[in-house]
This record gives C-alpha cells, structure tokens and sequence, in this order.
C-alpha cells in the first residue's frame, strides 16, 4: 500500500528537479497544463498507457472526483474519477491529498479506454516525469509495444513441430500422417548435429506450407 505521506516526502526531497527536469528534456514548465503547449491529446494518441500499470507503479492514481470546493464528491456513475499524477503531488491541493485517500480501481477500464479523451498533453508529460522519477522507463509502459511484445511471445510460442516443438516449422520435412492425415514437421531450429536434406525453409505453421512463394518470398531452399 502506497502511503500519501511517503509520497510527499520523496517528492518534497528532490523538488528542484522538477525544474532540472524541464530543462534536460527541452519542455517548458506550460506543457504540463491543460493550456498552449499542454494542450491537445495527440501525444497519448500516439504512444496510449497501461494505465492499471501506472497506478500500480504511483505514477497516477484514479480517486473519487473533486467536487469543485476544495473537497471529494462522490462518483455519480463507474467512470466519475479524476487522474491524479504524481507530478500533482508535488504541490497537491487539499482535495488531492484527501482524493489518493480514496482510490476508484473499478474507473480504470473506463480511464483506460478513453485515455485518448482524458489525457491531454500536458498531463502525459506529467506521467512521464513520474515515471523517470520512480527510476522507469517510459517503453515499460507503453500499451501498443507491451501489446507486442505479448503477440511476439504468442508467436514464438506457437506449436509447430512434431514431438511438442514450439515455433516455426521446416517445410522441407514436412510429411502427412498416415493416422490422423494432418500434416507433420519438424522444427525448423535443428538440434545439434542434425543433419537435413535441405536447408531448412521455414513458415510459421504446417498448414502455411502449402502455400506457393515456397523458395521465392520466404526461406531457403538450398
């Protein structure tokens, strides 16, 4: 459990680098508002978050919303909730302080898929100056490259071989079960001193192999 008073001390700390940090990476302190340079959401368009990860890291926290008096209302429907960075806890007004006190877990799937909407440039540079503040890397959060990596683990993963292999399969070994009549290869990895007729050629699945362009638009053939 993050503690409110544990994050305005290590805050509190290092105050002066918020100026240091606007000068290293060439922002002005406006491009953290929601006006001129802060204004827009085509940053967040461009690179979306994981926000579930934002908040578990204390980069952001999704809380009640402000009541617009300096206190916390309650949400009026699921997605009712304000997006408080870290950065905001630099100088957090009172109604801040006492929203962290009262996270809304169940507005992130909303916050998450309507990002685009909710977070103006400004705010994104926020996030990104919380996340080099908890000594992260802004690739780690990221959606569409966490979203790749998954599709690359998937697609490594895939079964291909014959005898449980993973990955893609050599087309050059390829022969059709005599009992169940599907289509079996080898791995196109081969093991250590395994001999093949050809070099391997090699496609993502067995049923790929059919396919033509074999020796022209994908593997060797020699």
């Amino acid at each position: 459990m993050i503690k409110l008073i544990d994050i305005l001390n290590e805050i509190r700390e290092e105050k002066e680098s918020l100026h240091k940090w606007f000068s290293r990476q060439g922002l002005k302190e406006g491009e953290y508002d929601d006006q001129g340079e802060g204004a827009g959401n085509d940053l967040v368009k461009q690179n979306p978050f994981d926000i579930r990860k934002l908040v578990n890291k204390g980069i952001i926290f999704v809380t009640k919303p402000g009541d617009g008096k300096g206190g916390v209302d309650e949400p009026n429907w699921e997605g009712d909730a304000s997006v408080i960075t870290l950065y905001n806890m630099s100088e957090a007004e009172p109604w801040m302080k006492e929203a962290v006190k009262n996270p809304m877990p169940q507005a992130i799937p909303y916050i998450q898929k309507q990002q685009d909407k909710l977070i103006y440039n400004g705010k994104y540079n926020q996030i990104l100056w919380g996340i080099e503040k908890k000594g992260l890397k802004p690739e780690e959060f990221y959606l569409n490259i966490r979203e790749e990596k998954e599709s690359l683990h998937k697609w490594f993963s895939r079964q291909g071989g014959s005898g449980g292999a993973k990955g893609w399969v050599d087309c050059n070994t390829c022969r059709k079960d005599p009992k169940t009549g599907k289509k079996k290869c080898k791995a196109c990895g081969r093991q250590k001193g395994e001999k093949r007729a050809k070099y391997p050629s090699c496609r993502p699945t067995p049923s790929q192999c059919s396919r033509p362009g074999k020796g022209k638009k994908w593997g060797k053939t020699k």
